[in-house]
């Protein structure tokens, strides 16, 4: 008898497709990114760099914010036409977030425009932290 194989009958709740835990850990890992970047930049390079470089990651991280709460509203099959909208709503509306936060740091931050290559560089590397965060999230996951 010990041998036996039991059942389980548990009755759960199902599990949705869309995992907002990972967005809210990709996000999270984004700002985190736009904080401790900035500091390692000032250090480096000065004031004005760092400052140009919290620019950059802050408009990364905001885009991609927006993105994360439009994507992620819907969950289920029964919303899986509500979820597409929401995703190309979620993308565009980061596009013309980035654009106009890019527009404003260089009309209102004063010497932004020698210090460009820290804002773009910045808002590159928060970006591809969007990248990396899920790869290990999954490695995370499985260790």
């Amino acid at each position: 008898m010990q041998n036996e194989v039991f059942l389980d009958m548990t009755v759960t709740k199902p599990r949705t497709i869309v995992d907002r835990q990972l967005a809210y850990y990709v996000v999270g890992s984004q700002a985190i990114a736009s904080i401790l970047l900035p500091f390692l930049i000032w250090f480096a390079a000065g004031k004005s760099a760092a400052l140009a470089a919290l620019a950059g990651g802050w408009i990364a991280t905001t885009g991609n914010l927006y993105f994360a709460y439009q994507a992620f509203r819907f969950a289920g099959a029964r919303a899986s036409r509500d979820m597409v909208r929401a995703f190309y709503r979620g993308e565009a509306g980061k596009m013309v977030i980035v654009m106009l936060l890019f527009l404003l740091a260089f009309r209102l931050l004063e010497g932004i425009k020698e210090q460009a290559p820290y804002l773009f560089s910045a808002f590159l590397l928060v970006y591809v932290t969007g990248w990396v965060a899920p790869v290990l999230w999954q490695w995370r996951r499985q260790h």
